[in-house]
């Protein structure tokens, strides 16, 4: 029970991180406080300035301003070397030193945020990394299940299985209309010659298939239609309604259809269909197994 219990919090805290980050927000979480990075900035800018002023009062306002908007270290690191040389100037050494941590403080804070647009961008090359192993599990899972269900619990047909039951309904079908066409006529009378009755004893013309001759084909057509109506996720919607189609055409449900046409359908339904046809499975026949040797 308790591996139970962990499982379903594991899955629940899954599904509502992923319900988080696809539909809750725009974008991932940052690393860097972007307002904290553009305060620092204003203050180191302003604490150049105010440097300048104070340390270089001639300099004109306006390269002042440049300075301090460019964030210029130079004149500071220049000074500070200076008044490193005699201890009287320890204060300004100290101010110079304030001023070079909050450079370093903004120098780290632009860092990080070139990691989070770097990050950012790569976003969805990150999340197809993630879910592909999650993938490559789901489609491992559905080909095990699907060998648990059709092959070791017999519970359902596979699409070659559904296949191939089609198609020896429709074999037994063209063995009856194979059998049914242009039949040999009866005997002629004595004295009577065989050629009046039709060319080589057979009937010249085409004909339709008797009451029971048509019983069978109709039970035969049903079971197509079964299949087609059990196992119709095995075949598209236009493959349904072409085939339906066909098979009222073979039981005449259109109109009369003589033996003859009834063979041209179901040739045409050969040609046209891909899964009426038998794919080879490649092995080769061998007529010297089984001979004996002399």
């Amino acid at each position: 029970s308790f591996l139970l219990l962990s499982l379903d919090d594991i899955i629940h805290t899954s599904r509502l991180f992923s319900y988080t980050e696809l539909f809750t927000r725009t974008r991932r979480y940052q690393i860097v406080d972007h307002e904290a990075r553009l305060d620092a900035i204003e203050s180191l800018k302003k604490m150049i300035y105010s440097w300048l002023t104070e340390t270089y009062p001639e300099m004109k306002d306006r390269e002042k301003r440049t300075r301090a908007d460019r964030m210029d270290m130079s004149l500071i690191e220049m000074k500070k070397e200076e008044n490193m040389k005699t201890i009287y100037e320890i204060n300004s050494v100290v101010r110079m030193s304030l001023i070079e941590m909050q450079f370093i403080k903004k120098e780290m804070l632009n860092a990080m945020y070139a990691m989070d647009e770097m990050m950012t961008s790569n976003e969805i090359n990150m999340n197809l990394a993630a879910v592909t192993p999650a993938v490559l599990i789901m489609y491992c899972v559905r080909v095990m299940s699907r060998y648990f269900y059709y092959f070791l619990l017999k519970l359902g047909k596979s699409q070659e299985e559904t296949y191939a039951s089609f198609r020896h309904i429709l074999l037994d079908v063209e063995r009856l209309l194979v059998m049914r066409d242009r039949p040999a006529a009866p005997p002629s009378p004595i004295g009577v010659d065989r050629q009046e009755n039709g060319i080589g004893g057979l009937q010249s013309q085409d004909h339709v298939l008797s009451s029971d001759d048509l019983g069978m084909l109709m039970l035969h057509v049903h079971g197509c239609r079964t299949i087609l109506w059990q196992d119709q996720r095995r075949f598209s919607p236009q493959l349904l309604r072409d085939v339906s189609e066909d098979l009222a055409e073979l039981a005449g449900e259109r109109g009369v259809v003589t033996v003859r046409q009834q063979l041209q359908i179901l040739a045409r339904m050969y040609r046209v269909y891909p899964f009426m046809k038998v794919v080879s499975t490649g092995i080769p026949f061998d007529l010297t197994v089984g001979r004996k040797v002399i």
